[in-house]
């Protein structure tokens, strides 16, 4: 009988015998099932166990030879679970699932372990021959003698294996070891590697570690790398019911696959943490990660479209830059997908691709139209990091590996690359401490309301360091357009002394970079090629005061045949040549 329906029986009975005190409702909560919510009962039946005390010593030392990630589930919740593990139940009482394969005659049972053996003591071997199924409605009728001396017959008990018990034995069980493949699984065990959610510490990876410890004596794998869950947006647990996460078909298709791998391979999830998840952190990755690398592509392409010379002899201080950046990011993403260090990988990816485009590439544009060791030098940055990111991002990858070397081979099948001797840690220093000085006075110049197409003359650091390469004294000068850096010593912080005397002729020059610039925008807005020539320029008079020079450098910047003065205060632009 339900025991809800149970009760007031009973409570009638206690009352006519004089043995209820006092009688009064408690609210309290009460076990439901997860799915129906119906109210559950707890009720003590007879089950099946594995002795898991006599093999502990033995799961907590086969644990020591296992490397997590990250590193203190070793000592901590899988550790601590293993200390605190309770004998495991192995039964369940229900029709579907793995029959255990124990047969019970009066006092005596019989285990099988193979359908060999099933049909040896079967009553009727026939049967066992003619199985096609080994689940409950095929076995449960098949009698066994459970005594050597075949006197005594025996039915199946009527449990099934707890789901996880075959879980735990999916290594050998899947390769229907011990009766096949034993050499496959001798050289496969222990896996190097597997993966899961948090949880599984206390379910997955416990019944493998319990089976392999139980049945081989040893650990059943090396590396277990564990995430966090991902939730809703406000933190609550993602639900189909109550739809608080966003489609992932439209998230793939807004933002690619590798967008969103990027974004979880980034967060805290990886450090077995939670996350809430958020499309718009996609959407940055996107815009930040994808696409910029992809701009950075595109353009390569432009000026090299033939492919890429493998050889480098990088001479320009960016470009040496740049390859000793590479290769210091070899070495990062090493060790860091060495130790499953996903986080650490990406965010020095991250970094890395924001320096190629914002910096080496912006500061580099006019020399990768036409140097061939700078288009030399960007070709091989983008092939090597394409090879580095395969593994996070790998359809960028492909795409971009493709698109530079199309040899017919996926990026997925090269090798990875190696760090070389290329590795300048000095420049880089050097670089980074140039550009915290450009951050400066780009600061200051904001700060005075001076726009950076207008040339000054001079800028005084005042720095800890007094000494910078002439070549990287000139890459300063070219971003912050001034003529002349002076580097003093000073044992404060880094202080900006901005010349701000705008004479006739820096005008001058700042007016050419504007009518550059504007002349641009106009071709771009009238669809030119980059390398279709303007047949005619009409330029306002107002920019008459520039020199010869300075018109011949509009002219073959902006691919102008001829200049034309007009009195109208409109730029246009001839029919293209």
């Amino acid at each position: 009988m339900y025991l809800l329906k149970a009760n007031p029986l009973i409570d009638e009975d206690l009352k006519k015998r004089g043995l209820i005190y006092k009688e009064e409702h408690i609210t309290h909560s009460v076990p439901t099932c997860y799915r129906c919510e119906t109210r559950l009962y707890y009720a003590p039946i007879p089950a099946w166990f594995i002795d898991v005390q006599k093999m502990k010593s033995d799961l907590i030392s086969q644990n020591k030879h296992i490397h997590w990630y990250p590193e203190y589930l070793k000592e901590g919740r899988f550790g601590k679970g293993l200390e605190q593990a309770p004998d495991w139940n192995i039964s369940r009482s229900r029709y579907w699932g793995t029959p255990m394969p124990i047969w019970k005659g009066q006092e005596l049972v019989r285990i099988i372990g193979s359908l060999d053996e099933l049909k040896k003591w079967a009553v009727d071997p026939e049967k066992v021959s003619k199985l096609t199924d080994i689940h409950r409605e095929y076995v449960d009728d098949i009698e066994l003698w459970v005594d050597d001396a075949k006197t005594i017959k025996g039915k199946r008990i009527p449990e099934v294996f707890d789901c996880w018990v075959e879980s735990g034995s999916m290594p050998f069980a899947s390769i229907h070891y011990p009766f096949e493949n034993k050499d496959k699984f001798k050289s496969s065990h222990p896996a190097q590697f597997i993966s899961e959610y948090i949880a599984q510490t206390r379910a997955w990876f416990y019944t493998l570690h319990v089976m392999s410890v139980g049945l081989f004596g040893t650990h059943t794998f090396e590396h277990a790398v564990t995430s966090g869950t991902i939730l809703a947006e406000n933190g609550d647990k993602m639900s189909k019911s109550k739809r608080n996460f966003p489609d992932p078909s439209l998230v793939f298709e807004k933002y690619g696959v590798d967008a969103l791998r990027f974004y979880l391979m980034n967060s805290v999830v990886m450090k077995a943490e939670n996350i809430n998840f958020s499309e718009a952190g996609v959407r940055d990755v996107y815009q930040k990660i994808i696409s910029m690398l992809w701009n950075v592509c595109s353009f390569y392409k432009l000026y090299v479209p033939k492919g890429i010379i493998s050889e480098l002899k990088p001479v320009h201080v960016l470009d040496r830059w740049i390859v000793s950046r590479t290769n210091s990011l070899i070495s990062t993403m090493t060790s860091a997908l060495d130790a499953y260090d996903t986080v650490a990988a990406c965010r020095a990816t991250s970094d890395f691709i924001s320096d190629l485009s914002t910096w080496y590439v912006r500061r580099s544009r006019n020399r990768l139209k036409t140097d061939a060791l700078a288009q030399q030098t960007l070709g091989w940055v983008l092939v090597t990091l394409s090879k580095m990111m395969a593994p996070i991002t790998p359809f960028i990858s492909e795409l971009i590996y493709q698109n530079l070397v199309g040899d017919g081979k996926s990026i997925h099948l090269t090798f990875w690359p190696k760090a070389n001797a290329d590795c300048d840690v000095d420049l880089e220093n050097d670089m980074m401490f140039v550009r915290q000085l450009v951050e400066q006075i780009h600061a200051t110049r904001k700060e005075k309301g001076i726009p950076v197409k207008q040339p000054l003359s001079k800028v005084t650091i005042y720095s800890e360091k007094d000494t910078v390469s002439s070549e990287l004294a000139e890459v300063i000068c070219e971003e912050v357009n001034v003529k002349e850096i002076i580097l003093k010593k000073s044992e404060k912080k880094a202080q900006i002394d901005l010349d701000t005397t705008i004479t006739p002729e820096l005008k001058a020059e700042g007016d050419m970079r504007e009518l550059i610039r504007e002349v641009q925008s106009v071709r771009k807005a009238e669809g030119f090629g980059i390398n279709q020539h303007i047949q005619t320029l009409h330029i306002p008079n107002a920019y008459r005061h520039l020199n010869d020079e300075q018109i011949q450098q509009v002219q073959k910047i902006t691919l102008a045949d001829a200049i034309v003065w007009d009195d109208t205060n409109t730029i246009t632009i001839g029919q293209q040549s």
